[in-house]
């Protein structure tokens, strides 16, 4: 007699590929930047080229030559090509990965809410697991801040995605959407200048 299969309650990696869009609709304002730099930093922490990291992973080096420079997210990734940066990633610090998946989760969030979403698909924010990464991660895409990493000193997003999230972002808050909590989360990120000390960050 065969086991019967159980359910399994998606991860926060299927709720980021879940969430996205198709592979080739990016929206109009495709975010990046937090999971292409944890990639790029874990990267380098190895010591490895783009091509000796692809093959570690077993993806193309054309997948990480596009999720680190920001034209590929890694939520638009097939999930077999995320996985497998992830794996790779968490090899030698396991806690990598959670930094890589939240990445992500706050770049498709962050694009959701630059395309003027008011009903928004990830659960980055409420989840007890990502919630306090989700924001430390906003608050370093939009105001450099980022505790114990000397490198971290200026925002990930430029002045002109930071003023239209702000926009985007209140008009989110003021909306009668269910996600309307989400858009004061954001407001409060990009005007945050301080953080919690004491949480590791991707190393330097």
């Amino acid at each position: 007699m065969h086991d019967q299969p159980t359910s399994v309650t998606p991860g926060l990696t299927e709720t980021v590929l879940g969430g996205g869009p198709p592979g080739d609709d990016l929206g109009q304002h495709p975010v990046a930047v937090l999971s292409a730099t944890v990639l790029r930093v874990a990267r380098l922490g190895y010591r490895e080229s783009q091509a000796q990291f692809a093959v570690r992973a077993g993806v193309s080096l054309a997948v990480v030559c596009g999720a680190e420079s920001e034209t590929r997210p890694l939520w638009a990734l097939a999930y077999t090509e995320f996985v497998a940066l992830a794996d790779a990633v968490s090899v030698l610090n396991p806690w990598l990965r959670d930094w890589l998946e939240t990445a992500a989760a706050c770049d498709l969030l962050l694009t959701r809410v630059l395309d003027g979403d008011q009903v928004l698909t990830t659960d980055v924010l409420t989840e007890p697991g990502s919630r306090y990464l989700a924001k430390k991660l906003l608050r370093w895409a939009t105001t450099g801040t980022l505790p114990t990493s000397a490198w971290a000193s200026r925002p990930l997003l430029s002045d002109a995605q930071v003023a239209l999230l702000r926009d985007r972002a209140a008009a989110l808050a003021a909306s009668r959407s269910p996600d309307a909590w989400a858009g004061a989360e954001i407001l409060s990120a990009c005007c945050s200048s301080a953080a919690r000390p004491g949480t590791k960050g991707p190393p330097s």
